[in-house]
């Protein structure tokens, strides 16, 4: 047995709201479930519709059951017209920080080639200006010199 949070929103407009969380409480309930904490949560706004809905009715349970039930808890949610969303969350696993996996480290590679170094993309070769020092005068090599006669 492992402990769950779920939450559940039904449609508020349903006649049987009381019938329907009974049905679901029930196949938590199978095989030695057992329900902790049941809350109500009343009527409310949604942030967006889920199947042409505005409004719905959120309920929260806290269970001691087995994966089993979960399974069938989740296979009815879906088949009920009037359960609009359901959350399970385990959580042993949530709370317990239990890893699942273990990732084992590994080198990042790069499978694709860089553009620049395909042959069609490669930059034209500019030949470098020699740097002059700054004491060093330039002359104009087509200019005439000036000689003294």
């Amino acid at each position: 047995m492992r402990k769950y949070e779920i939450m559940y929103i039904l449609n508020p407009e349903a006649t049987n709201l009381d019938e329907l969380e009974s049905k679901l409480h029930q196949i938590l309930e199978a095989n030695g479930g057992k329900i902790e904490e049941h809350g109500k949560w009343g009527i409310k706004d949604l942030v967006y519709p889920i199947k042409k809905k505005t409004k719905g009715y959120y309920g929260v349970l806290i269970v001691n059951t087995t994966s089993v039930n979960i399974d069938e808890f989740v296979r009815i949610s879906h088949i009920e017209q009037d359960v609009l969303r359901i959350l399970v969350i385990n959580t042993e696993k949530e709370k317990g920080y239990i890893q699942s996996t273990v990732y084992a480290k590994t080198e990042v590679k790069n499978d694709k080639p860089d553009r620049d170094r395909k042959p069609g993309n490669r930059k034209p070769d500019y030949k470098r200006h020699e740097q002059r020092s700054e004491g060093e005068e330039t002359k104009p090599e087509n200019e005439p010199t000036e000689t003294k006669e």
